[in-house]
């Protein structure tokens, strides 16, 4: 390989996860592992990044309200209609307390002054309805109380303005804004379209211009109602022409879409400016019709295939018909053969034949049949771009938009009325399936329709034929190693994108080391994210243990003795409990005979039943669950390399279609599995045998097939053999139950481990069968080169595929943990989430310890009446009732509190369902309410407020953000839980003793510039508050998952841990730390440090002591830093 020094033969194994790469590197000649590591990466910082982007959406969203008042207010001015230059705030003007409603209705006919004008005008700008017409609101609401509120409102603006309608509602029933509720059956909703909004004010306008004609003039009326309705389109993003962002339509490399959402579609591998095609366009559904019908064989045809007039004729009546279609009777007819003769098409999740139908087509056309329209007679092109639009679009109003300034200049017939028309149905083009978007464009596939319909060929060979995929150069001909950002570009997931580029940096490392790298085989994770990847291991393991015991239930059940079946199990437990398990499943059948297995013969001769590979494993390569059956021993003898549809076709067992019956009818057995039962294909067929090793061998999804031809086409670039696959996770998984490696997920150990495991699966016996895991050419999950190898038993697959690749390579893998190396990404961004978002309330109060004056958190005790939240108010009111600011302000509310309480008990007796009497919590207030009504605050006629809520003073501020608005009176309200950001370490050399300063997020700036950072002054008060010496030395800085090593030097005991962060700030030196190989810490003993529970906080250094930062490359491999710089990063002047 060019470039490349080569020493050794390697094999790099990478288990790729959504929050950790596991790496190992295996001798090819001896087995022996080389070198093994864990890469542990946030799986969660996508989850983290989409919060960030929603808050930042939210606060755009305000700022522009306030921006949009603003320049209302700015207006105003400029013609003289209010003079607020001298007002401390732009809405100063405004708070008084005149009715708006009052004055828009009244300005519609009568003169109002200058001031009023501006309060009704301002207050339309204030809360100026949706942007899109009523009769456009979302389809999905139909029929429901806001459809039906939404119907009401369009009525009566027929005659009203949306003042009129408020102000009348306002004063019949007391309520304008939210739900308004009449009789508990009439909705009435204040949502009204920015239009109707828009027609209000310019008439207030025109009748107040009679008043007012040189203030109220047509510049001002064209100046307001811009800023009325102006709104930026959620299919533009941010930046403009002037200001362009990747993030919006307007690209920084000078291109404009016309919609964000292009970006998201795709582009066509054969031409690559083409963006992919909507999968309801005519011309997808017709390739897709057309593909399906080329993979047809029908065997009383002399070729087995349809011929041209056949698809012709199948495509007019598919165009022209508005019935249901039935594809197989279609064909049955067209072709004038048998249903039996007719295969090589695919199943549905009920095992029937699923051949596309131009079903979208069909449904449209049937649909707008009704309105007198006939489809027919639209161009293919018009049907091709209208489907773009309404996949593409969601919202009615843009979707008219884009019907009127993109298509309807271009199509004559496209009249508005047809355009109702068409959104009145667009429901009809809805794509139920995630294939939304064709892989292919409009492009591709007119070049490729004309050759399908005169020929038998399916779409890939017919690419391939054209020499429609080019070699589009060498890619990676200015790199000397792999370019994992641009690579990970094409992964759109990014959390995958993520792990896949700390995987291929692991590679890019494993070069520069080795010089050549044999062969690299990685598994791909499975899951989107972290969250999703836990929640997935927690449910296939309660399902797991909910179907074991319901299986062992029933089956001591049936034996009649517990003590026989516990008795046996302690034998033969695990081969016999997962046969129970079976025996479960099956309800007691085996269904290749179809006869009952009895419990007893089980429990008592169970080598009298076998556990057969439903699909031989040979062909599946699939050995889990969803793949065996319990059947009588002498059965699968027979059985052995056949499926169940070839061993019944040739006179054994119950026979295919009785076998069928009884799987169908089993509610125990999956979707999965039934497939496995069912399976009537020929397996000696390449291709069956490709979908197999597609589904349980080699992962050939997208994200896979990215690296996998990145990789690919990286080494050839470079002149080498290096050979690479992706396989897939439940092999790896079969590999570590059959050798006994059991998985320990409480630790980072088992990363490494099971990249071990994947380095050495080239290694495998069962390869020298004519199989390979080393695919070319994976264009897609369906179409890749491979070799298959010949079918041999289960037995003998066993043998070959789960021996030991090397002898002592157990030992090897298992000896292998104690010199795992650990690595963890550190986040040094500076743009993180500064706190929680929830705003704080506080008050001033004195401590009832030492009468001194501190600020306190106000929370709330949400509802007296419930149980839970009284027994929250009972430890508070026990420990300190002066903490309730009611028993302050309002003390003689607060003593009828109390007597409820001596009053009336907090526990009652209630008999359940089952008669037994229980004694159940209840809240004295919820007796009281049941009796006498809600409690009331003190009054003289006793027609005070209710009291429903209770607030207190809870904890102490601490770290704290001040967010009061600057017109805030009497109020203090903060952000709490402060993020930290990264600890500074120095060294006092007077006291011998180390110093640390912890910096939280929210101390950071933005200095245009600059950039982020922290400012020196408040640096300088942070080191004063933290008491770090003006004379300290500045050692280095600590982020989160930054390493440490931590040396008590008169005894020489040492330890290594993760630095988490700087905490109890009112605690000198004090961090939280976590180890290096695991998450959780449970009651745990650490050198230096002792000692730790569920959490180690303990003092950073302690005495005598001395630290390091240790530094890893991507590898884990260590270098030990005691002093890193003269000075600390990123502090701004």
């Amino acid at each position: 390989m060019g470039g490349f020094e080569v020493d050794r033969k390697i094999s790099l194994g990478l288990d790729i996860g959504v929050s950790s790469v596991g790496y190992s590197v295996i001798d090819v000649d001896t087995g022996k592992v080389l070198e093994l590591g864990s890469r542990l990466i946030n799986g969660k910082i996508g989850t983290e990044n989409q919060a960030r982007r929603e808050m930042r959406g939210t606060r755009r969203l305000i700022n522009r309200k306030k921006q949009r008042r603003k320049d209302t207010v700015k207006l105003f001015n400029e013609f003289k209609l209010i003079d607020s230059k001298k007002d401390e705030h732009y809405f100063d003007h405004f708070a008084n307390n005149s009715d708006p409603y009052e004055l828009r209705v009244k300005g519609l006919s009568e003169k109002l002054s200058l001031s009023e004008i501006a309060d009704g005008l301002y207050h339309i700008v204030k809360r100026r309805g949706i942007s899109y017409d009523l009769k456009d609101a979302d389809e999905e609401s139909e029929g429901s109380e806001y459809e039906n509120g939404l119907k009401i409102n369009n009525s009566e603006l027929k005659n009203q303005t949306p003042a009129q309608i408020q102000l009348k509602r306002l004063n019949e029933y007391g309520a304008i804004r939210g739900k308004v509720v009449i009789d508990e059956e009439k909705i009435l909703l204040n949502v009204f379209p920015t239009k109707a909004y828009l027609d209000e004010a310019k008439r207030i306008i025109e009748k107040q211009r009679e008043f007012y004609p040189g203030i109220l003039t047509e510049e001002f009326e064209e100046k307001y109602c811009q800023i009325l309705t102006r709104k930026r389109d959620y299919f533009v993003g941010p930046g403009s022409e002037k200001s362009r962002t990747d993030y919006g339509i307007y690209k920084e490399d000078g291109r404009t879409l016309n919609n964000l959402f292009e970006e998201l579609i795709g582009h066509d591998k054969i031409y690559p400016e083409e963006l992919r095609a909507s999968g309801a366009s005519f011309t997808a559904q017709l390739f897709n019709v057309l593909n399906d019908l080329n993979n047809l064989h029908i065997s009383s045809y002399e070729d087995q295939k349809l011929t041209t007039e056949n698809k012709e004729q199948i495509i007019s009546e598919l165009k022209s018909t508005t019935s249901n279609v039935n594809m197989m009777k279609l064909i049955q007819k067209i072709a004038g053969c048998e249903e039996s003769d007719i295969s090589g098409y695919r199943t549905d999740k009920n095992y029937k034949p699923e051949i596309s139908s131009m079903r979208i087509y069909r449904k449209v056309h049937k649909k707008l049949l009704e309105s007198e329209i006939d489809i027919t007679n639209w161009p293919d092109d018009f049907i091709n771009k209208l489907s773009f639009i309404l996949t593409l679009n969601t919202e009615n109003g843009e979707i008219r938009n884009q019907l009127k300034n993109r298509l309807q200049p271009e199509y004559d017939f496209l009249t508005d009325e047809l355009i109702q028309t068409i959104i009145d149905n667009k429901e009809s083009f809805d794509i139920k399936s995630n294939n939304k978007w064709h892989r292919f464009s409009i492009k591709t596939m007119e070049l490729l329709i004309p050759e399908m319909i005169k020929r038998p060929v399916e779409q890939m060979t017919l690419i391939n034929e054209m020499g429609l995929i080019k070699n589009s150069g060498k890619k990676f001909s200015n790199y000397k190693y792999l370019p994992y950002k641009k690579i990970a570009e094409d992964i759109y997931n990014p959390v995958a994108s993520k792990s896949v580029r700390e995987a291929l940096k692991i590679v890019n490392a494993i070069l520069k080391e080795y010089g050549h790298i044999e062969y690299i085989v990685v598994e791909m994770p499975r899951d989107k994210n972290e969250d999703e990847a836990k929640d997935q291991i927690e449910k296939f393991q309660k399902a797991n243990g909910r179907l074991k015991d319901a299986a062992l239930e029933e089956f001591t059940e049936a034996i009649g003795d517990k003590s026989t079946v516990d008795k046996k199990l302690g034998v033969h437990r695990s081969k016999l409990l997962f046969k129970i398990r079976l025996w479960y499943q099956q309800r007691g059948m085996d269904l290749y005979e179809g006869k009952p297995i009895s419990a007893v013969d089980l429990l008592n001769n169970p080598d009298s039943f076998q556990i057969d590979h439903i699909i031989p494993q040979s062909v599946s390569f699939d050995d889990s669950f969803n793949n065996k059956t319990l059947c009588n021993s002498g059965l699968n003898q027979i059985k052995d390399k056949k499926t169940p549809f070839e061993y019944m076709n040739e006179g054994y067992g119950q026979g295919f279609d009785s076998m069928k019956a009884m799987v169908m009818k089993n509610p125990r057995i999956d979707h999965n599995k039934r497939k496995n039962y069912l399976f009537s294909e020929n397996v000696s067929d390449i291709e069956t045998r490709k979908r197999f090793i597609s589904r349980n061998l080699v992962d050939t999804r997208y994200a896979s097939r990215v690296v996998l031809n990145n990789l690919q086409e990286f080494f050839k670039e470079k002149e080498s053999d290096t050979k690479i696959s992706i396989i897939r996770g439940k092999f790896t998984s079969n590999l570590r139950k059959h050798w006994k490696i059991n998985k320990n997920r409480d630790t980072y150990h088992h990363h490494a481990i099971d990249a071990t495991i994947i380095a050495a699966t080239p290694f495998l016996n069962i390869w020298k069968k004519g199989s390979s895991i080393f695919p070319s050419n994976v264009e897609s999950e369906d179409f890749f080169d491979i070799k298959t190898g010949k079918i041999i038993g289960n037995d003998e697959f066993n043998k070959y595929a789960y021996d030991e690749p090397y002898n002592g390579f157990y030992n090897e893998l298992r000896n292998a943990t104690d010199r795992i190396k650990f690595s963890h990404q550190i986040d040094k961004k500076m743009n993180r989430k500064v706190s929680d978002s929830t705003i704080y309330s506080t008050r001033v109060a004195k401590s009832p310890k030492n009468k001194k004056e501190s600020e306190y958190i106000v929370a709330k005790i949400k509802n007296i009446y419930d149980a839970d939240e009284y027994a929250k108010f009972k430890r508070i009111y026990d420990k300190d009732k002066t903490k309730f600011l009611l028993n302050k302000y309002d003390p003689r509310s607060f003593n009828h509190l109390e007597k409820i309480m001596n009053t009336y008990p907090d526990s009652i007796e209630r008999t359940m369902s089952n008669n037994k009497v229980k004694v159940v919590r209840i809240s004295p207030f919820e007796l009281y309410r049941q009796d006498h009504g809600p409690v009331k605050k003190y009054s003289k006629k006793n027609n005070g407020p209710e009291i429903k809520q209770l607030k207190y003073l809870d904890k102490k501020v601490g770290s704290s953000i001040d967010v009061t608005p600057d017109n805030a009176k009497n109020k203090h309200v903060i952000l709490k839980s402060l993020k930290p950001w990264r600890t500074d370490i120095y060294l006092n050399h007077e006291t011998g003793e180390y110093e640390i300063m912890g910096i939280k997020y929210s101390d950071l700036k933005f200095n245009k510039g600059e950039g982020y950072g922290i400012k020196k002054a408040k640096y300088l008060e942070i080191k004063h508050r933290e008491k770090v010496s003006d004379d300290s030395e500045f050692m280095f800085t600590l982020y989160k998952k930054n390493r440490i090593k931590v040396e008590n030097m008169e005894t020489d005991e040492s330890v290594e841990m993760l630095f988490w962060s700087r905490t109890m700030d009112s605690q000198k030196g004090y961090a939280e730390l976590k180890p290096i190989y695991k998450y959780k810490t449970e009651d745990d003993n650490w050198p230096i440090y002792g000692n730790a529970k569920k959490q180690i906080i303990k003092k950073l250094i302690p005495k005598n002591c001395k630290i390091w930062k240790v530094n890893t490359d991507v590898l884990g491999n260590p270098f030990y830093v005691e002093k890193e710089g003269e000075y600390p990063k990123d502090v701004l002047d």
